[in-house]
């Protein structure tokens, strides 16, 4: 079966970016943004902000005349511990990710030690990694020479790693991730009248005619021999400048973010992931609320949220530009999700059980008041499923769809006992405190719905689904509960999986999801489908859609992506 060819984007996080470990997180967020619009990403990312200096230093006092294919090893650990720590925190999220390491992708300095001249790389490994999960994590700055050594690539190294891969692997996109939002003329922090031009476009030459600090000359001329053209802006920026062989454009008009204030209705175990992650970006968001069934019991969060309340739906109608709702159950989020649409306020939500039932109303209610609805973490956490379906034409979707039922059938077919299973996936986060909808199919089946209204589909019969896990005893093998889902057809059903089939290496809480389109070629995703991080982590995503969206307005022209929109 054929598949879409996928666009390929470099990404490089500098150490103005990750200032702090909290940063990470951002980083996170971005790759996220890509991944979600069908992007694969190669993440090349420096190390934590000072830490290089501080290695220096160590080494210095320690052996100061150390031999330096030593000492550039031990430099290195900055940039490998950075590369380790992102791949872990986009494994907190859900996202399948590899993380490399310089020799493992052949980046071999034959020049002289630290010249970054003559570099070679192998990109095997990294297309493999790209085609098994979509993102690949590459430490920059560091390589090694031809007979195995450490060393360096000198200052503004991590850059040159990104345009070398960016080459190699002939990504349609090169983008460096920094802490400003383009080129400019002359250092735009500095206080000077009239303020330097920030540049649009710059060709190769222009950029060398700077003075190095925002983008090193070395890269720049690495780009233009291998034709690489090099997009550099800020996190979650709609109008980056790009470098090429194209002549300059300039633009007085910064991408500036527009800073959306939020109000956040749920406190609990996604809504505080998610004022961790929101609190992290100020100048994109600001939160103005948060409201809880049990106030006192968030208090000490009353300097983040600001307005603590009981009463959801008085955040409506206060001067919060998006509610998201992360209550659960549908009544009273139903009540807060039409009064803050009927208010003209963006609306974020995670409630599948919410969309399946008033979808069609809600969105009718979103157009009607010039509002936008999204529901991206509704279905499969941070598994991009209704993102990607904006830009396919399926004619089935079939998949696993449930973490917690997957984590619980795991546990079965290694031989534990269901009420074990169910206690443990509790303990880990996987599961609610009453996990009945889960594990019985209906959480599909409200996904499968949500699916159908995403794509039009809206008279697509339910059956009623039959999934008790509790039929299965330990060791009785591989069961999956698959949900299958076409125009005419909704059903989920606990069903024995082959040994080579896809769904039998899931692990405890992954989903997999195929989508098969009307002309035969078919799109496969993967990641995982529950807890507090994956479903955070889509949350965050569509409150950034929203910002670049309100971004947008202010820029000369749309950025050349395809961001998903959920719900318009």
């Amino acid at each position: 079966m054929a598949e879409y060819r996928t666009r390929t984007i470099v990404l490089k996080f500098g150490g103005s970016v990750l200032t702090d470990t909290e940063r990470y997180g951002q980083a996170v967020h971005e790759i996220y943004r890509w991944s979600r619009a069908g992007w694969r990403v190669v993440a090349v990312v420096s190390a934590l902000a000072g830490e290089t200096d501080a290695l220096i230093d160590q080494v210095d006092q320690l052996v100061p005349d150390a031999d330096p294919w030593t000492r550039a090893a031990w430099l290195g650990q900055g940039e490998s511990r950075s590369a380790s720590l992102l791949g872990l925190l986009l494994d907190r999220s859900g996202i399948p990710a590899r993380v490399l390491a310089p020799g493992a992708i052949g980046l071999v300095d034959t020049g002289n030690l630290g010249t970054g001249c003559r570099l070679r790389i192998d990109p095997t490994l990294i297309k493999r990694g790209l085609d098994a999960d979509g993102v690949v994590v590459v430490p920059g700055f560091i390589a090694i020479d031809q007979e195995g050594r450490s060393v360096t690539l000198g200052r503004g190294g991590s850059d040159t790693t990104a345009v070398l891969i960016a080459g190699a692997i002939r990504a349609d996109k090169c983008r460096l991730i920094k802490d400003v939002d383009g080129l400019y003329e002359s250092d735009p922090s500095k206080d000077t009248a009239p303020p330097p031009a920030r540049f649009r476009r710059a060709h190769y030459t222009d950029a060398l005619a700077t003075d190095g600090t925002i983008i090193q000359h070395e890269s720049v001329r690495l780009a233009q021999s291998l034709g690489v053209s090099i997009e550099l802006g800020r996190i979650n920026g709609r109008s980056p400048s790009v470098i090429g062989a194209e002549h300059a454009q300039l633009d007085q008009r910064p991408d500036s973010p527009h800073r959306l204030r939020v109000a956040i209705c749920g406190l609990g175990t996604v809504g505080g992931g998610v004022v961790g992650a929101l609190s992290t970006m100020p100048g994109l968001f600001e939160i103005v609320g948060g409201a809880s069934r049990s106030p006192a019991k968030h208090e000490a969060l009353r300097d983040v949220v600001g307005t603590l309340t009981h009463d959801p739906v008085s955040l409506t109608r206060g001067d919060a530009d998006v509610i998201v709702e992360l209550i659960g159950g549908v009544e009273v989020p139903y009540e807060v999700v039409c009064a803050a649409l009927r208010n003209g306020k963006h609306v974020v939500t995670a409630n599948k059980a919410l969309i399946a039932e008033h979808g069609h109303e809600l969105k009718q209610i979103a157009e009607l008041h010039g509002a936008k609805l999204l529901f991206a973490a509704s279905v499969g956490g941070s598994l991009p499923v209704l993102e990607r379906l904006t830009s396919l034409r399926p004619e089935s979707i079939t998949g696993v769809l449930n973490g917690t039922s997957q984590f619980v059938l795991n546990a079965i077919a290694r031989g534990e006992r269901f009420e074990d299973a169910v206690l443990q996936a509790q303990r880990l986060g996987y599961a609610e405190s009453d996990p009945s909808r889960d594990l019985d199919g209906r959480d599909a089946l409200d996904k499968l719905r949500v699916i159908a209204l995403q794509l039009g589909w809206d008279h697509a019969k339910c059956a009623s689904p039959n999934c008790n896990p509790k039929l299965f005893e330990p060791g009785s093998g591989f069961v999956r509960q698959i949900a299958r889902l076409t125009r005419d057809d909704a059903r989920v059903e606990i069903e024995s999986v082959e040994s080579d089939s896809g769904y039998r290496d899931l692990n405890d809480s992954e989903n997999l999801v195929t989508i098969r389109c009307t002309d035969q070629n078919s799109v496969v995703l993967r990641g995982r489908g529950a807890g507090r991080w994956a479903t955070t982590v889509s949350v965050v995503g569509d409150l950034l859609e929203l910002s670049r969206a309100a971004t947008e307005v202010n820029l000369p022209s749309r950025e050349g992506v395809c961001d998903a929109a959920v719900a318009r």
